[in-house]
């Protein structure tokens, strides 16, 4: 298999799991009580359940880095592309990913959110910067 079909099925994984992640529905429980929501974790043991009630610290640590792997493999698979365009196409998935999660139950679209996505994507960038610097040196 050659590396750009490998870095396209990676992308399309890593799509797919972010959009899990990010779209799954929280469900409202009737009180923010931590322990009707421990209770409710012991009792409905899905690992997304247990990310979307994270400790809130966990989360924007998780926003922070959730899109920094999405330009090293975009650009894994074409190789050309100015990391400008990368970078407005991850600030607009993530500009996306905050707009549904409005229509999802549950779910909270924050802009504190968005620009954690945006400077992860930064992060990204950097790093392809430094890998495409090392390559041609």
């Amino acid at each position: 298999m050659r590396k750009r079909d490998i870095a396209a099925a990676a992308l399309t994984l890593y799509l797919l799991v972010l959009s899990l992640f990010v779209l799954f529905p929280r469900p409202i429980l009737e009180s923010g009580d931590p322990s009707q929501i421990a209770e409710y974790l012991r009792t409905h043991a899905n690992f997304f359940y247990k990310i979307l009630y994270a400790d809130t610290h966990l989360v924007a640590l998780g926003n922070f880095f959730m899109l920094a792997p999405f330009p090293v493999i975009f650009t894994a698979i074409f190789e050309k592309v100015s990391l400008y365009k990368v970078f407005l196409a991850g600030v607009a998935l993530s500009a996306s990913f905050e707009l549904v999660q409005l229509a999802i139950p549950g779910r909270v679209s924050d802009w504190i959110d968005f620009v954690s996505n945006s400077l992860s994507l930064l992060m990204g960038i950097a790093i392809v910067r430094f890998l495409r610097r090392r390559k041609s040196a």
